[in-house]
């Protein structure tokens, strides 16, 4: 019993010294590429993208596809019931192109934004680490986490702002 006792005292100075240690320490979190995809720079060059005739007109494409797709669909579920055979499978032609047409349309828009993505991510990552850099010291932290692995992290502790802040300040 009294040896229980002994180990239960030792554990629980260990736990005590532990919790004190943590609670000195200095942790926060950040979401780089939030951080990067918030800052003016970045939504004036996706604003670029997003404006310029060769998206434009590719999204026009698209969506024009897309109405054709689902008007074929309603022709098909509206008449399909009096069409021969070869009928329907022409049909079914016609909206399996007019779906791959589509697929194809979505994809270049996909390539065209990971791109300009990418290129932001490639360009603003040193200055967001230059940023966040300088606040870990001037905060004097111990400790920063990804923000998405965080299981909770409150608002206080979420450095991404004052990262964002701070390269909009440079630039």
């Amino acid at each position: 019993m009294l040896k229980t006792l002994k180990i239960t005292a030792v554990l629980l100075a260990g736990f005590l010294a532990s919790a004190s240690a943590l609670a000195q320490t200095k942790v926060a979190v950040f979401n780089l590429q939030a951080a990067i995809m918030s800052t003016e720079s970045a939504k004036s060059k996706v604003n670029a993208l997003k404006t310029s005739s060769e998206y434009s007109k590719l999204q026009s494409s698209a969506e024009s596809i897309r109405a054709e797709v689902q008007k074929l669909a309603e022709d098909a579920q509206k008449n399909g019931v009096t069409w021969s055979e070869e009928q329907k499978a022409e049909h079914q032609r016609k909206m399996n192109f007019k779906r791959s047409d589509f697929e194809t349309a979505v994809k270049k828009l996909r390539a065209m934004e990971a791109q300009v993505g990418q290129d932001i991510q490639k360009t603003m990552a040193p200055k967001a680490k230059t940023a966040l850099e300088a606040i870990i010291k001037e905060q004097q932290l111990d400790l920063v986490l990804d923000a998405s692995t965080a299981y909770f992290a409150g608002p206080k502790v979420d450095l991404t702002a004052l990262v964002v802040e701070r390269m909009n300040a440079d630039n």
